[in-house]
């Protein structure tokens, strides 16, 4: 089978020529989402990636610059030129798209899109339309949740109807935006394979013990009662390490100043944060339950943690199937005071047996939900449902 994945994003290489120093990167976890997915799919298949690079004004310092097309085995980056002035990339990328899909397309190709991205899926679909191919629409989040303005969320509703598959996270997520039954795989995310060449030591943890958060530092994540439950807790031998972008209403420079034993560690790689998180002592995702939005998604984020192989603490979370449960702590009140009850209960284990419950998480993960797996069943759902 050949698969044209068609979306904003880039090769690793590529990633760190544009944004190693830059104090402004795009997403991590939506760049290794598709890389991941991109690999997965191209352990089974021939894979054709019509890349836009998650350029804009704010990461980009020149007007454009030119991309060359790479090879990793059964995976080929065509790169579009990442372009700083936002009208001309939007009309480049629309040109790009569909013209590069429509050229590569063979019969027995499908194309694959993430239908948050508008301009890319939506020119993706349009070519995977004249040639008469399946298009299989990735769906990470709720449209109405995620993007502002009518316009935005019409062209994504647009997208997510006219698909012909889906990927979703979650069963909830599927029921809401496939009332036709269509063909779908329910796909939580994907573990990076590599990791399995990866050896989470006991000799190489931090000292003293840290908790470790990486990810968007906002207060509708939970963020605030990490920090003040941190706080509450009380533990003289441990550090709160946080990384990713801060939101501005959170003054985390006058909070570390403070408190010297909360510690902010900026925007990494995505390679600099694994190894973060692999000399930790405990990780954790303070994610919220109440919010409506939880139910439609499951965050990437707990996938990197448990694929590390040091030891998560995460909310009961809707869209997380009850299979994870043995191979994580589980926060049960969601408040600074249940944040501290917990830290201290599970600080309370030796050094050793918080890394054997890191490497129970690590062999299940890696075992059930590899990114090689994960896009085999896209492959199968495809040729089930083949003409």
């Amino acid at each position: 089978m050949h698969i044209i994945y068609a979306a904003t994003t880039c090769s690793d290489a590529v990633y760190g020529r544009l944004f190693e120093h830059s104090p402004q990167k795009p997403s991590i976890q939506a760049q290794k989402y598709h890389r991941l997915l991109i690999e997965g799919l191209g352990a089974n298949a021939r894979v054709d990636v019509v890349a836009n690079p998650p350029v804009n004004r704010s990461v980009l310092d020149r007007p454009w610059i030119s991309l060359p097309k790479e090879e990793y085995g059964n995976v080929v980056y065509h790169n579009a030129p990442a372009i700083r002035n936002p009208m001309v990339k939007l009309a480049a990328v629309a040109l790009s798209t569909f013209f590069k899909t429509l050229f590569l397309a063979r019969k027995d190709s499908a194309v694959v899109v993430d239908c948050l991205n508008r301009t890319t899926s939506m020119f993706a679909l349009l070519a995977a339309r004249c040639r008469g191919l399946r298009c299989v629409g990735i769906v990470t989040d709720l449209p109405e949740m995620m993007l502002s303005g009518w316009a935005a969320k019409v062209v994504s509703d647009f997208l997510v109807a006219h698909c012909t598959d889906y990927v979703m996270l979650t069963e909830a997520m599927n029921r809401r935006l496939n009332p036709h039954n269509k063909p779908c795989v329910i796909l939580e995310g994907h573990a990076d394979i590599a990791m399995k060449n990866r050896e989470n030591r006991l000799e190489d943890k931090a000292k003293p013990r840290v908790v470790l958060y990486a990810g968007c530092i906002a207060r509708q994540y939970g963020l605030m009662e990490l920090m003040e439950g941190f706080l509450l807790a009380d533990l003289p031998d441990a550090q709160l390490h946080l990384y990713g972008v801060c939101d501005a209403d959170i003054d985390l420079a006058a909070i570390t100043r403070e408190h010297p034993n909360i510690r902010y560690g900026g925007v990494l790689l995505n390679h600099q944060v694994v190894e973060k998180e692999m000399g930790a002592t405990l990780l954790v995702n303070p994610r919220p339950t109440v919010e409506e939005f939880v139910q439609y998604s499951f965050p990437s984020k707990n996938m990197e943690y448990m694929a590390s192989g040091t030891p998560l603490l995460t909310t009961r979370l809707p869209g997380m199937p009850k299979e994870y449960y043995p191979y994580v702590y589980l926060l049960e009140k969601e408040s600074a005071q249940g944040i501290a009850d917990a830290l201290r209960k599970i600080l309370s284990n030796s050094d050793e047996a918080l890394h054997r419950k890191g490497a129970e998480a690590r062999d299940f993960i890696l075992g059930t939900r590899n990114n090689v797996a994960q896009g085999q069943k896209i492959l199968t759902m495809l040729e089930q449902h083949s003409d």
